[in-house]
């Protein structure tokens, strides 16, 4: 623990960090048990295509799944990881967070460096203008115990469509400010992130499987420049390999475990 607490003192930190992170809120990794893909195939709820057939066709299918997908986040809390890293962040450690995260808990527990590199589950964005809206948890809750009590299938279209709204520019439909498979990458959240990477000289990888890409490829990239990195993840991952330094456990007792050592 020694040598890691010494790179940190060094500052010019970043964190990566993935569904790990968010698990001990109560939210289940995506491909991991109790996850969503468990219970719904990714090929068809994770793709643009996937969701507008279902739009259309297999409406009670597509209310299900929202109603699923929010109510698990909007259950969930930041934990003291969260917290952690907006104390690391206050005292000067950390230049930025990037997170493969949707569920917002970053913002919610004031930190201010964040690139969420796969959206958030509480934006919602015109893709013509790039004009992007935060909904409050409350109006998201609101929808949801809209969503079910609803079973007509022509008013639930309806409700879904209110909800996202449309763009006060050009009057397009918004979308759900989530990367959808075979999506790009925001490009204001990459141009974070590049820079971040470009200024770190550890990377501290926390509960990520090292499987998506692009974003999988970060941490290699900011290695191959020089930066040392900290892999901590209560599971194997594809950053075992080249990580500098591994710790397999929990990330909540990692940073217990750092923040008293600081």
């Amino acid at each position: 623990m020694k040598e890691i607490v010494d790179l940190i003192k060094e500052k010019d930190v970043i964190v990566f960090c993935g569904a790990g992170l968010s698990s001990e809120s109560g939210i289940p990794t995506f491909r991991g048990k109790e996850g969503l893909w468990e219970k719904y195939d990714p090929q068809i709820y994770a793709t643009t295509g996937g969701i507008s057939s279902l739009f259309v066709y297999e409406t009670h299918k597509l209310k299900n799944f929202i109603i699923d997908f929010y109510t698990t986040i909007l259950k969930a809390k930041p934990n003291y990881s969260h917290f952690a890293l907006k104390k690391l962040e206050d005292r000067g450690y950390l230049i930025g967070i990037i997170t493969q995260n949707i569920d917002d808990f970053h913002h919610q527990v004031g930190s201010k460096e964040v690139a969420e590199v796969h959206g958030n589950a509480y934006k919602f964005r015109c893709k013509s203008c790039q004009i992007e809206e935060k909904k409050v948890k409350q109006e998201v809750k609101g929808f949801i115990e809209e969503l079910k009590r609803e079973d007509n299938l022509k008013k639930i279209r309806k409700k879904i469509l209110k909800f996202l709204g449309r763009c006060p520019k050009c009057k397009r439909r918004k979308e759900v400010g989530v990367v959808l498979f075979g999506d790009p990458l925001p490009e204001k959240e990459l141009e974070k992130t590049y820079y971040y990477l470009n200024k770190a000289k550890t990377i501290l990888c926390v509960g990520t499987s090292g499987l998506v890409y692009p974003a999988a490829s970060f941490p290699l990239y900011a290695k191959e420049r020089g930066a040392k990195i900290i892999n901590v993840n209560i599971s194997e991952s594809n950053l075992d390999n080249f990580c500098d330094f591994l710790v397999r456990e929990k990330s909540s007792n990692f940073f217990k475990k750092l923040l008293s050592n600081l």
